[in-house]
């Protein structure tokens, strides 16, 4: 998966005297979420026959790829790479029990291209087999559907201090048409100014599916 990314010095940066604020927080990530209109992206799955969750999944890459700063990531304390692309990992649930396994899955420029790329990739998953899985790198973000419940949020777990990667989890969609989008992002990188973005192209995402 395509990994190039180019080098920030924190010291020339825009951003330096927030980012060096928020680094010295105990834990600089914080939730938010945001109740969308999903029901025209559903629509359109159902009409071309194509999976709803691998459509959703691909709106919501699309869209953390067109925000730079979703593609931040720590180098060192004093520098930090942007990523040309960041890719999905989901939980891909087993055929047979009610397990799971964590799945990277390459993102690319339209939907066909994902889709070819993503479904031998999730088939494999969904048999239990990992054999054929290219391991995430640094340039990922964790994208979970939570499909057998609707909420309005949630709390994410945290997995290391300071961490960088985002991760984002929807629900059900409600019997209104609507899916809550919730997201953990660690505020050295993004204000709501940057999750605004990315939650505004995600929801021009469910809305026009044809453009993906």
């Amino acid at each position: 998966m395509n990994a190039n990314f180019k080098k920030i010095e924190i010291e020339t940066w825009a951003r330096r005297d927030l980012f060096r604020a928020f680094q010295q927080f105990e834990d600089p990530c914080f939730n938010v979420s945001s109740e969308l209109e999903i029901a025209p992206l559903y629509k359109f799955a159902k009409e071309k026959n194509i999976s709803f969750f691998l459509l959703t999944l691909y709106a919501i890459s699309r869209a953390m790829n067109s925000v730079p700063e979703m593609r931040h990531r720590f180098l060192d304390t004093n520098s930090i790479a942007e990523y040309d692309v960041v890719h999905p990992s989901a939980p891909i649930m087993h055929e047979r029990e009610n397990l799971y396994t964590q799945t990277p899955i390459p993102f690319a420029g339209t939907f066909a291209e994902f889709k070819e790329a993503a479904l031998p990739i999730i088939n494999a998953s969904k048999r239990g087999d990992e054999s054929g899985l290219t391991p995430g790198g640094k340039n990922i973000f964790c994208a979970s559907c939570v499909p057998w419940f609707s909420a309005t949020g949630m709390s994410a777990a945290i997995y290391e201090k300071n961490q960088d990667t985002n991760l984002i989890t929807w629900f059900k969609m409600t019997p209104a048409g609507t899916t809550t989008i919730s997201g953990r992002f660690n505020h050295c990188f993004v204000d709501g100014f940057h999750i605004g973005k990315f939650f505004n192209a995600t929801a021009e995402n469910f809305k026009h599916p044809e453009e993906m």
